[in-house]
């Protein structure tokens, strides 16, 4: 068995409601509409790369209620390899999320749920010895994913983590990685520094905070305005692309899966940020987390 990139990471049931604004603290208002998509950190960034065109597997756990068959059965139709989704006895993940159609931005409730039960050992040795990148991020436990990326630093895995959602994880965990990918607010969390706003002096000024390895990079994604990659020495803002943003949820995770897809051809994480910028310019023009994941053509295509 060959497989390209392995994602070990979370799988929800995404509950989606669409209003116009965003209640206030005791507030009831009416909604526009509601839709259930496949969700999760890790189930989304699989996606991304999947429709991308890479050979894709999938390790994380459902649940036995009725939310764990349906997720299984979406990852397969989007041609993510699920030989090591396993099941736990209890409830799926599930996240809560509130699209504000006004701003395109979200609230998201997470509740974990089979995610916790996610363990290193459902990846094997084989399978690492054949796996290019290896992602994760934060929605299972930290310490599980040390056990995998320890694991993976033998078999040569280019091991990406997605320090999502902000919270704090050890030291090793940080050391065993390759490539960090967080947002504004993950920054503050790893750098112990508020960012006084975000412009790139500033974001250079908190990533020189941090620790960084001469073989560790960081990108870190701005949303609208764009990215910023630093890589050893070298370092680079990469402007957003002006659209018309009606769903944020998942563009995050579209990025990374693009980026993953995009390293495996070419080591340049440069190129690859400039190319999951475009994906994740895509995915906000769309409605959901993982249905709203471009194919190659189309970000290629966008000018």
């Amino acid at each position: 068995m060959s497989n390209s990139i392995a994602v070990f990471g979370s799988i929800n049931m995404d509950l989606v409601v669409y209003s116009n604004d965003k209640p206030i603290d005791g507030e009831t208002i009416f909604g526009n509409s509601f839709e259930t998509f496949l969700g999760g950190k890790g189930a989304n960034q699989a996606v991304a790369a999947s429709k991308l065109g890479s050979e894709v597997y999938f390790a994380g756990k459902v649940g036995t209620d009725l939310f764990g068959q349906r997720l299984r059965e979406q990852l397969n139709s989007e041609n993510v390899k699920t030989d090591f989704l396993g099941e736990f006895e209890g409830e799926s993940g599930v996240a809560v999320i509130n699209v504000i159609e006004s701003t395109s931005e979200n609230q998201i409730i997470v509740i974990p749920g089979a995610n916790f039960h996610t363990s290193a050992d459902q990846i094997n040795d084989k399978t690492l010895s054949s796996t290019e990148i290896l992602i994760s991020q934060l929605e299972v436990l930290p310490g599980e994913i040390e056990k995998l990326f320890t694991r993976a630093s033998k078999k040569n895995c280019y091991r990406i983590l997605n320090v999502a959602p902000a919270i704090e994880f050890s030291e090793s965990l940080f050391n065993e990685t390759d490539l960090l990918v967080v947002n504004e607010i993950e920054l503050e969390t790893l750098s112990k520094k508020k960012l006084p706003d975000t412009k790139i002096d500033s974001i250079r000024t908190s990533v020189d905070l941090l620790p960084l390895a001469k073989h560790q990079s960081i990108v870190v994604t701005l949303g609208a305005e764009g990215v910023y990659v630093r890589d050893e020495h070298k370092d680079e803002y990469i402007q957003g692309h002006k659209v018309h943003s009606l769903d944020t949820t998942g563009s995050g995770d579209c990025f990374i899966g693009a980026m993953a897809s995009y390293l495996l051809d070419k080591r340049d994480l440069f190129d690859a940020s400039v190319f999951a910028n475009k994906a994740a310019s895509i995915s906000v023009t769309r409605k959901g987390a993982s249905s709203s994941m471009p194919t190659k053509d189309e970000v290629v295509n966008l000018s």
